[in-house]
């Protein structure tokens, strides 16, 4: 790939990734999220996991599953057009971009397990309790 054309790539992953940012940092959906995640945080400890922690992933996964269809139909892209250009910016900056933190806990167990644990202990180290509905 020529020099001009990875520049071009570049360019139209950070527009597209800009867009992608933009819906996952609506209020409405953070909110949903993080009331969704600190409703489930207590049941999450370190060692072994229970099995309800892993349906509280698959249902987390879902949720941002559903939130990138949606964003790639209306964008007019695959799924894996849209991880190529997360790819393209992470390798450039890995905390670039809000999302890769759910995009990647959505695809990742353990991932998804350390930002639970890190939001828990967080939590803790704050004394504070999470905001639940």
């Amino acid at each position: 790939m020529s020099e001009a054309e990875d520049s071009k790539n570049i360019e139209q992953a950070i527009t597209v990734l800009l867009g992608l940012e933009r819906l996952f940092t609506e209020p409405e959906f953070i909110c949903e999220i993080e009331i969704y995640l600190n409703n489930n945080l207590e049941k999450f400890e370190s060692g072994e996991q229970t099995h309800e922690c892993y349906e509280i992933y698959q249902k987390f996964g879902e949720d941002i599953e559903k939130k990138l269809q949606d964003f790639a139909r209306e964008e007019n892209l695959t799924e894996e057009e849209i991880f190529d250009f997360c790819k393209v910016v992470y390798e450039k900056d890995s905390n670039a971009l809000t999302c890769f933190e759910y995009i990647f806990a959505a695809c990742d167990y353990q991932q998804f397990l350390d930002m639970m644990l890190t939001r828990k202990e967080l939590l803790d180290w704050r004394e504070e309790e999470p905001t639940v509905e």
